[in-house]
């Protein structure tokens, strides 16, 4: 922040996406095209929700408007969050929830699992626990958000009936890594302990799947990327071609800028690249993403 004239934000991550072997990366954005607004939410766990509507608020007013007067495809919204909190997905929906006629993407901080290390969002030359980072671009060059996701649904669901945070105790009421090899088994598959992001869990709202990635099997338990709660209804996905689909997603959001893309900044779940690593196809998803000037982790 020192060494800048300009705001930096940022957060730990366990890995680093840019064009070439790094372990730190960032992108700078400088000229009259854009101007960019910054809000800040802090102690998450007393109140997520209306904590990041306030910093859509901040965002917003720094930039001399209200969130009702951002505009599709002239604002845009990047957010970082403390992926540590518990708190993720309360402010997710808060601060998309502040300016619903815009697009929300984001990340999490991160540390390696079982690791002690707290994970930290920053923004001024601060670092920050339980808290996260909402910013605003206002862009006179197109800005196009994009999801690229490669899992299909099975016909393999459970209901969460035990839950703590990203862990879960219990599916249909029996332990959840019991139940888990049970559904794989169904689906004519076999669960690889070592390797569990072969397969994912997702909640489907309005016939939407929001994926719920699997980091790791403890025992009885299944760890999340992300919390659940019980009661949720999590479907069992299966992975299709994760090359070919993250290449065509990107390819279509070039093309509906025009062809031409400035900069790529990629928010790209860790189980992809595990996925990739234990399919031999880390260079290859690395190729799709090193077409475009990619920062991200």
């Amino acid at each position: 922040q020192k060494a800048l004239p300009a705001p930096v934000v940022g957060c730990a991550t366990v890995g680093v996406v840019a064009n070439g072997p790094a372990t730190v990366a960032a992108v700078g954005f400088y000229g009259d095209w854009l101007r960019v607004g910054i809000g800040v939410a802090t102690e998450l766990p007393k109140s997520a929700l209306s904590r990041a509507r306030d910093a859509v608020d901040r965002a917003a007013t720094s930039l001399g408007i209200t969130p009702q007067a951002l505009v599709a495809g002239k604002h845009a919204a990047l957010t970082f969050v403390d992926g540590m909190c518990g708190h993720e997905e309360a402010f997710c929906i808060g601060s998309a929830a502040a300016a619903p006629h815009i697009k929300f993407v984001g990340g999490s901080s991160s540390s390696e699992h079982g690791s002690s290390r707290r994970s930290f969002v920053w923004a001024n030359g601060e670092v920050l626990a339980d808290a996260g980072v909402v910013v605003l671009l206002d862009s006179a060059l197109p800005t196009e958000p994009v999801t690229s996701s490669h899992l299909t649904a099975t016909p393999a669901k459970a209901v969460v009936t035990a839950a703590e945070g990203r862990l879960i105790e219990e599916l249909d009421g029996v332990p959840a890594a019991h139940r888990l090899r049970q559904l794989i088994a169904q689906l004519g598959g076999r669960l690889d302990e070592a390797h569990p992001s072969e397969y994912a869990f997702a909640r489907f709202v309005g016939g939407k799947p929001y994926a719920r990635s699997i980091h790791v099997i403890e025992g009885d338990f299944v760890l999340l990327a992300s919390s659940v709660e019980p009661g949720h209804v999590l479907h069992v996905m299966r992975p299709d071609d994760l090359i070919a689909e993250t290449e065509r997603d990107l390819a279509a959001a070039a093309n509906r800028i025009g062809g031409e893309v400035s900069s790529l900044i990629a928010f790209s779940c860790v189980t992809r690249h595990w996925e990739a690593q234990a399919k031999g196809l880390n260079r290859e998803l690395a190729a799709v993403y090193n077409k475009y000037p990619t920062t991200g982790f």
